[in-house]
């Protein structure tokens, strides 16, 4: 009897085990899908790139929209990408001309390696006799005041690097278009000052600048700038 009844036991057990275990299958697999939901939505909500902390780029002049220059002014979004040694600087002219503003210019230093280098040779070979800085001019910009083109010629030499310069040895000069200009030639009361820092920025200053056609007028322009190294195009 025993084999016999071993073999009527053995199917309902087997019959009873599969039961138990089908049961338990379908009892441990139904929270995973949840779980796993779970899991995945924590992970889009808490590190999804919208949530990681990011740091905002330094604003790089070859990409300006519409900024403000070191003195405050506003200086419009450059029509094209800008490259290699580029001056953010403000304006300001006032006697028979007043107006002020802010420009952009590439002109200046444009064979510098760094503004560093800039601020160090003036954009010369080192230890040219002749060294010079030649401050942003609003003409390479073209910048217009009423409709004509205003432009300086200011330069500091002998320029020996980054300093004070109370001082310059060449003639200094604001125009405006092709008829009006104002320099210190043939003046003793013109007065001129400059400051030029390491990283290349800087300001200049001029004041009682004669009419060049002796009728009497003076004109004061003074303008301060950054310097920032674009990227070769």
């Amino acid at each position: 009897m025993i084999p016999g009844g071993m073999t009527t036991r053995h199917p309902a057990v087997a019959v009873v085990a599969l039961m138990a275990s089908v049961v338990a299958a379908c009892q441990g697999s139904a929270p995973s899908p949840a779980g796993a939901s779970r899991t995945a939505a924590a992970t889009s909500q808490g590190g999804g790139p919208t949530r990681s902390p990011t740091t905002a780029a330094t604003p790089s002049a070859g990409a300006l929209g519409p900024t403000t220059g070191p003195g405050g002014c506003s200086i419009a979004a450059p029509s094209s990408a800008l490259s290699g040694l580029t001056l953010l600087a403000c304006y300001s002219v006032s006697g028979t001309v007043n107006a002020s503003g802010g420009f952009i210019d590439t002109d200046q230093g444009a064979g510098a390696l760094s503004c560093a280098d800039w601020a160090e040779h003036g954009g010369q070979a080192p230890g040219s006799p002749s060294e010079a800085l030649q401050a942003p001019d609003p003409g390479d910009a073209q910048v217009t005041v009423d409709g004509e083109d205003l432009g300086f010629d200011l330069a500091i030499v002998p320029y020996s690097g980054p300093g004070s310069y109370p001082s310059t040895t060449v003639a200094e000069s604001v125009s405006l278009g092709s008829s009006l200009s104002w320099s210190n030639n043939n003046t003793t009361g013109a007065t001129f000052s400059a400051q030029v820092n390491s990283d290349g920025s800087g300001s200049v200053t001029v004041t009682d600048l004669n009419n060049d056609s002796s009728n009497g007028t003076k004109e004061n322009a003074s303008e301060s700038w950054v310097c920032v190294m674009e990227p070769a195009a």
